[in-house]
């Protein structure tokens, strides 16, 4: 199942990005939730020892990716600035990213001096659900905006749980919502809950096996999917040349 992404983005730094993602992974991990982090450095190098990195760390991240155009922090030689790239080095259902404005990937959320200064950034990014701004007078939103959440500085409680209903949604999306119980919950919202929180790895009803005969699809219950899956990830995981993080596997027995 693929995870749940939000990027924050700003126009300039200094705006407070790191202060509200931080601060929404502190509360997420109170919560219950693991939570990735990904903080993209669109000019220079990475952050070294007490900058922002660590801030991730402290605030109880499960794993921090630092990415830039000279390299990342896990310092593969031939890195590629990528968001797609980057979050295929991790595995916790929800992503908390900073950075990457001109990615497509994952909702957006815009942190800003004021609601005018976040509708000129919107325009420019991709899957604005949402903006942060530290003016707190402003009450009425500029034309174009009224459709997306606003927040306050203040307001990261209500942020939090803003951002915990979209990632649950997105996960129980990926279900085929149908509450069958399968999955040993009593609905997929609940399932939904328990994949972010690691309790449980994937719906049995949604995996994507699929058994082929002579161009015929057969039927195959959940029980068999995850055997197949298990069976076969065992298998090629200790052949050579097989990437780590793959997405597909196909299979052909031609008799």
């Amino acid at each position: 199942m693929e995870p749940y992404v939000v990027k924050f983005v700003s126009t300039a730094r200094g705006r407070g990005k790191t202060y509200i993602a931080s601060q929404i992974v502190l509360k997420l991990k109170l919560k219950g939730y693991i939570v990735g982090v990904v903080k993209h450095h669109a000019h220079g190098d990475i952050d070294v020892v007490n900058k922002d990195s660590f801030i991730y760390r402290d605030a109880g991240a499960d794993i921090v990716i630092l990415s830039s155009e000279r390299g990342g922090a896990i310092f593969i030689p031939r890195w590629v600035d990528d968001l797609r790239r980057v979050l295929s080095f991790i595995n916790t259902p929800i992503v908390i990213v900073e950075g990457f404005k001109g990615s497509d990937i994952g909702d957006t959320i815009v942190i800003a001096e004021n609601l005018k200064e976040a509708e000129e950034l919107s325009k420019r990014v991709k899957n604005v659900i949402g903006v942060v701004v530290k003016n707190s007078d402003v009450k009425k939103p500029e034309e174009g905006m009224q459709a997306m959440q606003q927040f306050t500085f203040n307001e990261i409680e209500r942020l939090v749980n803003f951002i915990e209903n979209r990632a649950l949604e997105f996960i129980e999306n990926q279900t085929l919502r149908t509450n069958c119980k399968y999955c040993g919950f009593e609905n997929c919202k609940a399932f939904a809950k328990a994949f972010a929180m690691s309790k449980t790895s994937w719906c049995p009803v949604a995996l994507d096996v699929k058994l082929i005969v002579d161009d015929k699809v057969i039927t195959l219950s959940p029980f068999v999917k995850r055997i197949l899956k298990s069976t076969i990830e065992g298998l090629i995981s200790s052949l050579k040349g097989v990437n780590e993080y793959r997405k597909r596997i196909f299979i052909e027995i031609v008799t």
